[in-house]
């Protein structure tokens, strides 16, 4: 629900059958995106040298500044001219809106303490939510209404903001243990 008004923002102008496409879009690009870190996500972090303490702080900060611009409903305008540009599909909504560095860091956190199959499921039945209200974002949108998708949106941004806090806490808590 956080991402939708993106998603409708981004989307008005394209017909509905370009809508679908951005939809499925959307949905594959997150499901390879999200399959690729929870089977590979430590190994990328090992090749490139980077701790999971450090990477865990540095998507928890990542994490916390999307958490506030969603609360306080602030935007980018470069992210507005790249989508003006090119598809927005892949870019920014399935990475790094959806599949970003929160994802990916809480994705490594979790296999680590869950194992492959229940993060995998959950990711993919998450994934396939995000598919459902996408598909249906303008009759979500008319049952919720603007003020509820605001409210929605706000909440996730606070929810993402603690999620942050968390993250940073434990990231700290490895580089310094």
């Amino acid at each position: 629900m956080g991402a939708l008004p993106m998603f409708l923002l981004l989307a008005e102008r394209l017909s509905k059958k370009e809508q679908a496409k951005a939809v499925n879009e959307v949905f594959v690009v997150g499901v390879v995106l999200f399959t690729l870190f929870v089977f590979a996500g430590i190994q990328v972090l090992n090749y490139f040298g980077i701790s999971l303490g450090g990477f865990q702080v540095a998507g928890g900060l990542i994490l916390f500044v999307l958490g506030i611009r969603i609360i306080l409903g602030l935007r980018i305008e470069a992210q507005e001219e790249h989508v003006e540009k090119y598809q927005f599909a892949a870019v920014p909504l399935a990475t790094p809106l959806i599949i970003g560095p929160g994802t990916i860091t809480m994705v490594i956190i979790l296999v680590g303490q869950y194992g492959y199959g229940p993060v995998l499921a959950a990711g993919i039945l998450n994934l396939i939510l995000l598919w459902i209200v996408f598909k249906n974002a303008l009759k979500v949108y008319r049952f919720v209404g603007h003020q509820g998708v605001e409210v929605i949106s706000r909440l996730m941004g606070i929810i993402f903001t603690a999620l942050a806090v968390e993250f940073i806490k434990e990231g700290l808590g490895k580089l310094m243990g």
